[in-house]
């Protein structure tokens, strides 16, 4: 068990940005709300979670996914399955590549493509310090 001086430390470095990433994912503010707090209550758990940081975002969307309130189908479909466009999918509402292709209307094959593209854009923007 983390003690409480790390994890209120923890909480106030990243609750705002893990709740902000729980709403999107949801649409309700109290399921987000719910999402963080189960993050914060595993991670209190577990010792061996590595870098806590990066197990609270995981165990936030998990939470977030688990609690989500509007189905995948009931959002609006963008204009293109552009790079971007399927890593958000992916990430805040938790589709797979059958998921993907299906929505977007594209083989599976081109889904997956694209996510890997996406991803790679991703990890450059990280390692370049942009959004």
């Amino acid at each position: 068990m983390r003690d409480r001086q790390s994890l209120a430390d923890l909480y106030n470095r990243h609750a705002a940005r893990l709740y902000a990433i729980a709403l999107r994912i949801t649409n309700d503010r109290d399921a987000a709300a719910d999402a963080l707090e189960a993050a914060f209550v595993a991670l209190s758990r577990n010792d061996d979670t590595g870098d806590p940081a990066v197990y609270l975002i995981q165990a936030v969307r998990d939470c977030a996914l688990a609690r989500q309130t509007r189905p995948a189908s009931a959002t609006v479909v963008p204009l293109e399955a552009s790079p971007r466009n399927i890593v958000e999918d992916a990430w805040y509402r938790g589709m797979n590549v059958n998921d993907l292709a299906t929505r977007y209307g594209i083989p599976e094959t081109k889904a997956r493509g694209l996510l890997c593209e996406g991803m790679a854009q991703l990890r450059m923007q990280f390692a370049a310090g942009t959004k």
